[in-house]
C-alpha cells in the first residue's frame, strides 16, 4: 500500500488553503487522470489508493475534505461502505462516487441516493462538472 499523496496541499479550492479534495481509487491510473483533471483546476487533492489510506489521510490531516472523490469497487473497504463511515464522521462531505463496473443503479442503497454518481468512464468536463457542482457555497448546507 502506498503513502497517501500529499504533494498538492498548497493549492486550493476557491482560494481557501482547508478545503481540499479527498481522491480515493485503486487503480493508479484512474488516479493519476482524476488528479491532473483537478490539478488543471488548481483545486487541491490529496490521493489514497483504498480506504485505509484514506482514513489516515483524513486523520493526518487538519481540516476535513470539502469533496471525496470514490471508486465504488475497491478492495477490503469498498467505497459505499467507506463513504457511509465518512459521511457519518463528517455529514456535511460531499461525495462523488466513481465506477466503470456499475451501469444499472435501481439496486443502489437508499441512504447513498443522493449522492453524485460518475460511470467510468467519464468525461473531463463531467468530472470538472461535478466537482464545481459539489464544491460551490450553496452546496455545503
Amino acid at each position: 500500500m502506498s503513502t497517501p499523496d500529499q504533494k498538492n496541499q498548497s493549492t486550493s479550492l476557491s482560494g481557501s488553503a482547508a478545503r481540499w479534495i479527498l481522491l480515493v481509487d485503486d487503480e493508479p491510473a484512474m488516479r493519476q487522470l482524476i488528479e491532473t483533471v483537478l490539478d488543471t483546476q488548481h483545486w487541491a487533492v490529496r490521493v489514497a489508493d483504498g480506504a485505509t489510506a484514506a482514513l489516515a489521510t483524513i486523520n493526518a490531516a487538519p481540516t476535513p475534505p470539502t469533496l471525496m472523490i470514490c471508486d465504488v469497487l475497491m478492495p477490503g473497504i469498498d467505497g459505499l461502505e467507506l463513504t457511509r463511515r465518512m459521511i457519518a464522521k463528517f455529514p456535511k462531505l460531499k461525495v462523488i462516487l466513481i465506477s466503470g463496473h456499475l451501469m444499472d443503479l435501481s439496486w443502489w442503497p437508499t441512504d447513498l441516493r443522493e449522492i453524485c454518481f460518475l460511470t467510468k468512464p467519464f468525461s473531463n468536463d463531467q468530472l470538472i462538472a461535478a466537482v464545481r457542482q459539489a464544491t460551490e457555497p450553496e452546496a455545503t448546507t
